[in-house]
């Protein structure tokens, strides 16, 4: 069996979320299959994890020009489809292709389907880390209006219009909830619900944090992201600290910008891009998902439960996970609930550890990536 697996970027090091979620697809169908692997450069990549488990890795460099963007629009008719759109890594995809036949083909992401246009297989499936347009949409209503929050409901349009003109073209579209299922265009002909999962860390859990410390790991240059990380600094850690003084609040994640910058403090830690986070989870005492906007699910989420970090999480930062409320998972919708919720696992040490535990005991048990993608898998081997 040979299968073509088309993404933004090589998954390794698997850094955030979306790259996690490729690596766990890419190497589980390389049980069943050989895989090839064609994906962006970040200037990080890493192949060797990948070649070293029978996955070829072709990658382009990713070096976006004001010309190939444009470009890309006009031809995706989609700002973030028409960023991701390449001359190189469109004619890496067809090369592929036309080597050998394809059983598979395998589409990481809604903005890659144009890159892959076209490409025969056997099994033509797509797997939406989040349905984009339901994304986008659900910023633009939260953010305040302004010229960013304009071009948000306008490219939620035009990714809506994406997602008709480009999903019945696959054999089987992939979501991560339900909920997500039914935010897609009516009539697809196939889909299933694969959740996001998370592999044990085989060193285990850290012990129990010392200190009250929270932390809150993200990209934190992503809009959703900064927008809850500047709602938590702003609106939800002075209440906080007005109960906890001795509270202290880690932002960690890659490319923050300015504005989530200069959130620092003397009790506010804005980290910027780390190598490792799992050492910031381990001086922390529960975890933070603030979103209030966004879709999928959150592996930000299992991260820290499989840390035995208990979580307070909006609503919409719970979507997909909702079995994990009460078993390491505290929701809360507004501010005043989060700084309840905040200030009691803070304070008490011996309640946030043993909410962390059950946490992880859940994950472990239900939330594995081989799990979440038994669906996939027995679609590929039929």
């Amino acid at each position: 069996m040979r299968a073509l697996v088309v993404s933004k970027w090589v998954p390794v090091p698997d850094n955030d979320g979306g790259k996690q979620r490729t690596l766990a697809v890419a190497t589980r169908l390389a049980r069943h299959a050989d895989v090839v692997l064609c994906a962006y450069d970040d200037g990080s990549a890493d192949p060797g994890p990948l070649e070293r488990l029978g996955i070829e890795v072709r990658s382009v460099p990713w070096r976006p020009t004001a010309a190939q963007v444009v470009a890309g629009m006009a031809r995706t008719r989609s700002l973030t489809a028409g960023r991701f759109y390449g001359p190189a890594l469109r004619a890496a995809v067809l090369s592929a292709a036309a080597e050998a036949p394809l059983d598979v083909l395998q589409v990481e992401y809604l903005q890659m389907a144009p890159v892959a246009a076209g490409v025969a297989a056997g099994t033509r499936v797509i797997d939406l880390h989040n349905v984009e347009s339901a994304l986008v949409r659900s910023y633009g209503r939260t953010a305040r209006l302004s010229p960013a929050t304009v071009v948000a409901r306008a490219e939620a349009r035009a990714l809506a219009a994406v997602e008709r003109a480009v999903l019945p073209g696959f054999d089987t579209v992939v979501v991560v909830s339900e909920r997500e299922r039914g935010r897609l265009p009516a009539g697809l002909p196939d889909v299933i619900v694969c959740p996001n999962g998370r592999d044990a860390d085989p060193a285990g859990p850290p012990p129990p944090a010392s200190a009250p410390v929270a932390v809150f790991v993200a990209t934190m240059g992503w809009a959703p992201n900064v927008d809850a990380a500047l709602w938590l600094g702003r609106d939800v850690w002075p209440g906080v600290l007005a109960r906890c003084p001795e509270a202290r609040l880690l932002l960690v994640g890659r490319e923050p910008t300015a504005a989530v910058r200069a959130l620092a403090s003397p009790s506010v830690e804005v980290s910027g891009t780390v190598d490792d986070v799992r050492p910031y989870l381990a001086r922390a005492r529960v975890a933070v998902a603030p979103l209030r906007s966004g879709g999928g699910t959150r592996l930000k989420i299992l991260e820290a439960l499989d840390a035995a970090r208990p979580v307070v999480a909006t609503s919409v930062a719970v979507d997909g996970l909702e079995d994990l409320v009460g078993r390491g998972v505290v929701v809360a919708d507004d501010a005043s609930s989060m700084v309840e919720a905040l200030v009691t696992l803070l304070g008490d040490g011996q309640e946030a550890s043993a909410l962390g535990a059950q946490g992880h005991d859940a994950v472990a048990a239900e939330h594995s990536w081989d799990a979440a993608l038994t669906p996939l898998l027995a679609l590929v081997a039929s």
